[in-house]
């Protein structure tokens, strides 16, 4: 069962690395997509993503890659490797089918139909419980990998058959075929805007694959392959639990590209009401956390629920601008302090999971700094743009063509800047 958990484990983690870019796609809806022509072109786009980070991780769990990622790199044993390779490739289409459920869910929340948006999600948990029962009354129980890669399959499926069946009922009927008001959408604009999200999301998802490397390749080497395989396994449950309370924290930011600003069917909410929502969120995950203070392991992580809700928040405020470069350096330094903190904490005396958890919290704090300092600087300097390849308003080539001529006309207008004295009348 160790051998089994912590497999599982390993290979959660791994699909977890790709399939969280997917879940970036969500925000190319939620804030670039505003007529039906710019959803085909960002649906074609999500699509293409999935596919291949699927056979990004269906090349991994098919190959030697995938042996030498397990067994040499996290010095587990051969049996785990094995074990874990076969769960990657059972579990490489989930990318693309995350894909299409996020992007298609950012659809529903830019309408702001976050009722159906959540009882997409609702779906998707209730039929992984709901197969998880009824395989375990079946033959399948003896194969105890195909119980929980099942369930994942049809929570998945269920999500995104509701995401787009929703979508296409309640939302697409809203969004105008072209736009007059604004160029179309390209894919390069969509590029530049879903980039540094995805760097974000990769560094904050690494954290853990990170952390459990060191830790498992450290036990192996000083104690032994089982004690390694003991230790992934924990973590592996620690994990998930921890995140129960808090999770949903992360879905902040999408809270102010949403609501902070004016449709036409509804107003938009102040700046202030939002940050207020935001902080009563932290506030409350915060408190149950309190009353959980005599659990084991979740004490140690308290301080962690508020990190998570401030810095969702403020993603979102960057996110509503445009201004998702700006959180490039979060990611990088997220990384940076994760290694930094798993060379240096080992020498407190701190191992196992006491080291995993620690460097965890020291990476959200100093993300969070960052992703505050980035929005200290678009506040300061609300015209500052290092880049514009997402903007939609500019000159169109009819309008530049005439400027050229009218410059042409009147060479000594005032308008060409060229220090030649005006002829008199």
């Amino acid at each position: 069962m160790v051998t089994l958990l912590a497999s599982y484990g390993l290979a959660a983690y791994v699909t977890r690395i790709f399939a969280a870019n997917s879940m970036e796609l969500r925000n190319i809806s939620i804030v670039l997509v505003n007529t039906k022509r710019d959803n085909f072109k960002m649906t074609i786009f999500s699509l293409v993503i999935g596919t291949i980070l699927s056979v990004m991780l269906l090349i991994i769990g098919l190959t030697p890659l995938g042996t030498w990622l397990i067994r040499d790199v996290h010095r587990q044993s051969q049996e785990v490797s094995d074990t874990t390779c076969s769960i990657i490739a059972y579990l490489s289409i989930t990318p693309l089918i995350e894909a299409a459920a996020y992007y298609y869910e950012g659809g529903l929340i830019y309408h702001k139909l976050t009722v159906y948006a959540g009882a997409a999600k609702f779906a998707d948990f209730l039929m992984q419980v709901i197969f998880v029962i009824g395989l375990l009354f079946t033959p399948t129980r003896t194969e105890p990998v195909l119980v929980p890669v099942s369930a994942l399959y049809a929570g998945l499926i269920a999500r995104l058959i509701l995401a787009v069946g929703f979508w296409y009922v309640f939302a697409r009927d809203k969004l105008p075929v072209t736009s007059s008001r604004e160029k179309p959408l390209t894919v390069g604009q969509g590029i530049c805007f879903w980039f540094p999200l995805t760097l974000v999301r990769l560094a904050q998802v690494l954290g853990r694959p990170i952390i459990n490397l060191v830790v498992s390749r450290n036990l192996a080497v000083n104690v032994s392959e089982e004690a390694a395989a003991q230790a992934v396994a924990v973590l592996t449950a620690v994990y998930p639990t921890s995140r129960v309370f808090f999770s949903w924290l992360t879905d902040l930011r999408t809270v102010v590209p949403t609501f902070h600003k004016q449709t036409d069917m509804h107003p938009k909410f102040k700046m202030k009401f939002l940050t207020l929502y935001a902080t009563s969120c932290t506030l409350l995950v915060f408190l149950i956390n309190i009353i959980l203070f005599i659990t084991p392991g979740v004490a140690y992580g308290i301080m962690t629920k508020v990190v998570v809700g401030m810095r969702s928040h403020l993603s979102g405020i960057l996110l509503a601008k445009k201004k998702t470069i700006y959180l490039t350096p979060s990611a990088i330094f997220r990384f940076l302090s994760i290694l930094l903190a798993l060379a240096t904490v080992p020498k407190l005396g701190l191992s196992g999971a006491n080291l995993g958890v620690t460097c965890l919290e020291f990476s959200f704090a100093v993300e969070l700094f960052f992703v505050a300092l980035a929005c200290v600087l678009v506040k300061l300097k609300p015209d500052l743009d290092i880049t514009s390849c997402w903007k939609r308003n500019k000159p169109k080539p009819e309008d530049v063509t005439l400027m050229e001529a009218a410059a042409a006309v009147n060479p000594n207008d005032s308008s060409n800047n060229t220090g030649a004295p005006h002829a008199p009348p």
